[in-house]
């Protein structure tokens, strides 16, 4: 009997998952009741390297569908449409008018949107509500993304739910795995052993893609490039092929990772928290790691004596930590709600495991040593209005900013000329004196002045940053004339925090530990 021969990439690829290897998942088949039944809206949604395009080929295959009747396309192609009309006139070949594109839609049996979610929000919100009017004028649509839910992509309608069935696939079972590569051993003739068997399904966690990859290289690793002429044993070393797949997705993840250690968009933060909660999820080997946790690991061990910084960074930086998931597109797979980061994507997961932690920090630049902020504000209180609307633009430039609104908490209860005494004489790199016409006549302005002018003259660099933000520049002592300053009617808030951020960029790196803490009056 002659054997077919394949090619490796034709059995294992965590790209494309292979005809010759599928397995339907357990959904694939309730997908397919969705698909013959007449005028549903279909949604398939789940993680990328689930095999959702190959799961959604083959289910509209096996439902009879006429393939010449149905209308395919990636959202990508058409990621900077606003409007999903323009969308379809584009790909139909239409007016971009409503009535055009249904008169074209209605002729199809039906229209398949992969990688919707790289459709723009505008575009997914028009596809949204137009939806339960398509379902009724015999237009279905069949919609394939990376999200948790269909309402993360076309959001929340009671009314859409009974007219679009929404699959998710999920991780697989060890069931799925092992006869997953049973069919690439026969279509091979090669053989793993139980041990190398029993390791690829554990390490994938059930991601197909990554158990594609694991498999695909340890046949690269045996020389395996096609169907063996003589069975061959192949195995599984998971410490050199978990670091060839992590070299596969470097190109998916590694930037993102690297922007997520370090944190907010411009930050300098002493404690570099952000890259020490990261590393700590990497270790955990979770996907579910709390607050709790992840507080026992980065302030627990620290120095007493720098345990309270460290504590007050932590707390910042877990509370940011939504808006930096956000900013470096991990959204769909890295959610941090209730206390708790999950991470709801295998591939990522086994990214995380097998990772090299120091290419990681070998790109985050480990920020300056002993300043906890980047900048503190000394205003007078008939100020704060300004200064409050100056303090949120420098926060949402990542800046870490002492406000003393925003450490109630810390200070509460506190000797305040103390506690002032430490964040302005140490734990600020810079200090922006808030000049109006009540600055010099308020005690607790010439209280931080002071502090600050004494922490000047032990600092190599600039220290005091003089903003004007009354009418005139008042005369303070110990601020000369001669100092340069800004002034709010000559420059925005936003050129503030701009010239902030380029001072920061050009320092040296220093400590202040040497620094002592002057006495408070």
């Amino acid at each position: 009997m002659t054997r077919d021969v394949y090619r490796l990439g034709q059995v294992f690829s965590e790209s494309s998952l292979p005809d010759v290897t599928y397995v339907a998942p357990a959904e694939a088949q309730r997908l397919k009741g969705s698909l013959v039944t007449p005028g549903k809206h279909v949604t398939l949604v789940g993680p990328s390297g689930s095999g959702k395009s190959t799961v959604a080929k083959r289910a509209l295959d096996s439902a009879g569908i006429d393939a010449e009747r149905v209308h395919s396309f990636n959202g990508r192609t058409h990621a900077k449409s606003r409007s999903i009309i323009d969308v379809f006139g584009a790909e139909l070949g239409v007016a971009t008018t409503a009535e055009a594109v249904e008169a074209r839609l209605r002729a199809l049996e039906m229209v398949v949107i992969d990688d919707v979610h790289h459709l723009s929000l505008e575009a997914r919100t028009e596809l949204a509500s137009n939806l339960k009017l398509w379902h009724e004028r015999g237009i279905r649509l069949f919609m394939i993304g990376i999200a948790k839910t269909s309402e993360a992509i076309l959001g929340h309608d009671p009314e859409l739910a009974i007219r679009n069935d929404t699959w998710q696939l999920g991780t697989q079972s060890d069931a799925f795995m092992d006869a997953l590569m049973t069919k690439g051993e026969q279509a091979l003739n090669i053989r793993f052993d139980a041990a190398s068997r029993a390791t690829a399904i554990e390490a994938a966690n059930g991601s197909p893609s990554i158990f594609q990859a694991i498999c695909r290289l340890s046949c690269v690793e045996a020389d395996v490039m096609r169907t063996a002429a003589d069975e061959l044993q192949v195995s599984v070393d998971l410490p050199e092929i978990g670091s060839l797949v992590v070299q596969q997705y470097d190109g998916r993840y590694l930037k993102k990772v690297v922007s997520l250690a370090r944190g907010r968009r411009g930050a300098r933060s002493v404690h570099d928290t952000y890259y020490e909660i990261i590393e700590q999820v990497a270790k955990s080997s979770k996907n579910h790691i709390s607050r709790d946790e992840l507080y026992h690991a980065v302030v627990t061990p620290a120095d007493p004596r720098k345990k309270d910084r460290i504590r007050s960074s932590f707390y910042r930086a877990i509370k940011a930590l939504p808006t930096v998931i956000e900013e470096n597109g991990l959204s769909e797979v890295l959610i941090y709600e209730n206390d708790t980061l999950t991470i709801d994507d295998p591939t990522l997961r086994f990214y995380l495991d097998h990772l090299d932690f120091s290419r990681v920090k070998s790109q985050v630049n480990i920020r300056r040593v002993g300043y906890e902020y980047d900048v503190a504000v000394s205003f007078a209180g008939s100020d704060r209005a300004v200064v409050d609307n100056l303090v949120e633009v420098l926060k949402a430039r990542g800046l870490e900013v002492f406000y003393d609104f925003d450490q109630q908490a810390q200070l509460w209860g506190k000797d305040l000329r103390k506690e002032l005494a430490r964040v302005y004489g140490r734990q600020a790199q810079y200090m922006i004196v808030c000049l109006s016409d009540d600055y010099p006549e308020r005690d607790w302005t010439t209280f931080e002045f002071e502090i600050g002018r004494n922490a000047a003259s032990k600092r190599t660099e600039d220290y005091l940053l003089p903003l004007v933000i009354g009418t005139n520049r008042p005369a303070i002592t110990g601020l000369p004339a001669t100092v340069g300053h800004i002034s709010l009617s000559e420059r925005s808030m936003e050129d503030v925090a701009e010239y902030l951020l380029e001072k920061i960029a050009t320092l040296p790196p220093i400590s202040p530990s040497a620094l002592q803490l002057p006495p408070a009056p």
